[in-house]
């Protein structure tokens, strides 16, 4: 086996390997700071392959020290080294000097529901099939300030919505008007490097405890199954020349800054997380190097991971403000909703062109469990076929008018293949089937079909 070296890595950037294209429609913000192509650090956007790990683990720099030499495109220093010996304080810095805003455009080609029938077989609803264009936009930044702090978010809700007439009639009152328009939302994660795989992180999206990229080319891992934190400070620490170990621990509100009432009923105290992960062996978690490359053109690193969270809210039920007259949330949102205590583990593991995981959870309260497994195969360094099975319970069935513990569970099972025409860009069709029917309402659960594409530039 070849092993992974940061001169192996670099050396696959600049060789014209087809699909390996750093034109400019596929090179996001990190990429056209470097000058690399995006599957350096990605085995298939947005899913991170040893050197992609080792990035985000130093503060979204370059591993082994080679931050400087990776560089292409410099930053821009503000003030001088005499003032900052004068004053005393940090009146020197840096900002990045290439633009730091990369756009993802996202959405479905084609999507296809199939039509639902009640327990006595007759039709609940039609088959829908429909066809479109992408239309969702987001904005991506991510930039160095100095020599420590580093910020990486999106801003999205733009596109992808639609405003119809839905009465063909008109009534007297006018025409009838869906329009389905998500509000506009800004995720960030701000970095503060105190020294390499050291470091505390702000921010209310991209989370280590939740955020590992499971989308397109991804294997499962604790996303969905613990819960997500809000608003959060954490800090990160991981060591490991070759595999090794990373330590999360943050407190977190239990809605997000979009939410109208985390000024007045939130605290940053709301939720407290822990998240470890071992690398029994491959690539260190902090170097991105000292593997063996399973598969040379993706960046995947022969490996074994095993991981364990867990998240403690001290309040399960929410509580009317008198003053205020507002219901804050307090615990756990969502599925998750009651429980005070939610506890898993994962493992997950790469051989050559292979990936498989599986995840599973636990709450204290509800006694409810989650389960994932995903097993991907790169047929091609550019296409990927992945199945997976989904088990992720929903507190709210059991707190329902109607309580059916049935209902809890809605088990799917999902196949997609995901083709990557240039190293940003990639198409991904899967279809998704029920394995089990609703009891409350009555009718079986609707398989979909969607064939989806993300492009980023």
């Amino acid at each position: 086996m070849r092993k992974i070296t940061l001169a192996s890595v670099l050396s696959l950037c600049v060789t014209p390997v087809l699909f390996w294209s750093t034109e400019s429609q596929a090179i996001p913000s990190w990429a056209r700071k470097y000058e690399v192509s995006c599957l350096m650090c990605h085995s298939g956007m947005p899913q991170r392959n040893a050197i992609g790990e080792a990035f985000k683990n130093n503060g979204y720099r370059m591993p082994g020290g080679a931050e400087a030499v990776f560089t292409r495109q410099q930053q821009i220093k503000i003030g001088t080294d005499e003032w900052k010996k004068t004053v005393r304080a940090p009146m020197s810095s840096s900002f990045p000097q290439f633009d730091p805003l990369s756009v993802v455009l996202t959405g479905n080609l084609l999507s296809y529901t199939a039509p639902t029938y009640t327990s006595n077989g007759d039709p609940a609803s039609a088959v829908a099939f429909n066809y479109n264009v992408p239309g969702a936009v987001a904005f991506f930044f991510g930039g160095s300030i100095g020599d420590q702090l580093t910020v990486f978010g999106e801003v999205n809700g733009f596109g992808g919505n639609s405003t119809y007439d839905t009465d063909d009639d008109k009534t007297a009152a006018g025409p009838t008007v869906a329009v389905d328009s998500p509000p506009i939302n800004a995720n960030v994660r701000v970095v503060w490097e105190f020294n390499p795989g050291l470091n505390i992180a702000l921010g209310n999206n991209f989370s280590n405890a939740s955020w590992n990229g499971v989308s397109v080319g991804g294997v499962v891992n604790v996303s969905g199954v613990l819960p997500a934190p809000g608003t959060y400070a954490e800090l990160n620490y991981t060591r490991g020349d070759v595999g090794g170990y990373s330590i999360t621990a943050g407190t977190s509100m239990a809605a997000k800054n979009s939410t109208p009432i985390v000024a007045t009923e939130n605290k940053i105290d709301d939720i407290l997380y822990l998240r470890g992960k071992v690398k029994l062996f491959g690539a260190g978690l902090l170097t991105g190097a000292n593997g063996e490359f399973g598969n040379p053109y993706t960046g995947l690193d022969n490996q074994i991971t095993l991981g364990a969270g867990l998240s403690y809210s001290k309040n399960n039920l929410a509580v009317k403000n008198l003053k205020t007259g507002i219901t804050p949330t307090k615990g756990f949102t969502s599925g998750y909703a009651g429980e005070t205590l939610v506890y898993g583990g994962d493992i997950q593991g790469v051989y050559n062109d292979f990936l498989v995981g599986a995840a599973l959870s636990h709450d204290r309260d509800l006694q409810l469990n989650n389960f994932k497994a995903e097993i991907g195969h790169y047929l091609y360094s550019w296409i990927y076929v992945k199945a997976a099975y989904s088990d992720l319970a929903n507190s709210a069935k059991l707190t329902a008018k109607v309580p059916v513990p049935y209902d809890v569970h809605q088990p799917t099972l999902a196949g997609s293949l995901t083709a990557w025409l240039s190293s940003a860009v990639s198409i991904a069709g899967t279809y998704t089937h029920f394995t089990k029917e609703s009891v409350a309402s009555g009718t079986n659960n609707a398989d979909s079909f969607a064939l989806a594409v993300r492009a980023g530039f």
